[in-house]
């Protein structure tokens, strides 16, 4: 069938609406990228970069070799790494155990993470929480309260309730335990969705930031995402005041943004079908 005037017109508006959001979220990046590879004398004149003018990777190098920088970005690795991995045990455990109809209080414990969608304790009582539990300053105060996240919990625990029950039945005849269950069923079938929850944690664990200037005090502890906050407002290392120019605040930029950047790609032909699968299941 020929396409009428009016299907042609809606075709050629709707491919420019696209190239106009892509061109949106694609320039930024390529600005940050460009800008971070020029020298100081470009980045001097210019300010922000668009064309390349040579590549010097002098930033990056000033990035991994500046003690401060380079320990922040130690730092904001592990604290991502552990809470991440304490994120999706807790969050794991609890949604094969919230997917079992032979739970007691099912729905009571279910209906309390529910609450948590719609209820907040708000920012003082929160901070008076990790306070008495002695978490100030402490690198658990980044991990433990922001542990488990209600809407990935529902996802996996929907998730698990879509596994046939006649598969749990057979372990457990066999005499398998509800842990061996667990890892040697229910894990290898759900892989879509823990790839999916775990991106999600992994992205909220490396971007934390409010949690880390309410709760951090010292800056020998504080994370890359605060310092790179710093950066934009101040030109000060150490308590030595030098000149910034945009390609080194680029370079720190693009070296935040770069773990997900890498991470992504390997998961992301499970991010989709787990995240529907985990949202409509159940």
């Amino acid at each position: 069938m020929r396409a009428t005037f009016g299907r042609k017109v809606f075709l050629a508006a709707n491919g420019i609406f696209i190239l106009l959001i892509c061109l949106v979220i694609v320039l930024p990046l390529w600005m940050v990228i460009i800008t971070s590879l020029s020298s100081n004398e470009v980045a001097a004149r210019e300010g922000f970069v668009l064309v390349p003018r040579g590549i010097d990777f002098s930033s990056y190098i000033a990035v991994f070799t500046t003690g401060g920088y380079s320990s922040a970005l130690t730092r904001s690795i592990l604290i991502t790494i552990t809470a991440t991995a304490i994120s999706m045990i807790i969050t794991t455990t609890m949604a094969y155990s919230l997917a079992q109809k032979e739970l007691i209080f099912r729905k009571f414990f279910f209906n309390l993470v529910l609450l948590t969608l719609v209820v907040d304790g708000g920012i003082i009582p929160f901070y008076m929480v990790v306070r008495n539990l002695g978490f100030i300053n402490t690198y658990a105060a980044l991990t433990i309260p922001m542990a488990v996240t209600a809407f990935n919990l529902i996802l996996m625990r929907n998730f698990f309730r879509s596994i046939p029950e006649s598969l749990l039945e057979s372990a457990r005849i066999d005499g398998c335990g509800e842990l061996g269950i667990l890892i040697r069923i229910v894990l290898p079938v759900s892989v879509p969705i823990i790839a999916a929850i775990t991106l999600f944690y992994t992205v909220g664990h490396w971007n934390r930031y409010f949690e880390t200037i309410m709760f951090i005090t010292s800056n020998s502890r504080t994370t890359l995402q605060v310092l790179l906050r710093q950066l934009i407002f101040q030109n000060e290392i150490d308590g030595a005041y030098i000149i910034m120019f945009n390609n080194f605040k680029m370079a720190v930029m693009l070296v935040t943004m770069l773990p997900v950047l890498v991470l992504y790609p390997f998961i992301q032909k499970y991010f989709i079908s787990g995240l529907m699968l985990g949202s409509i299941k159940g």
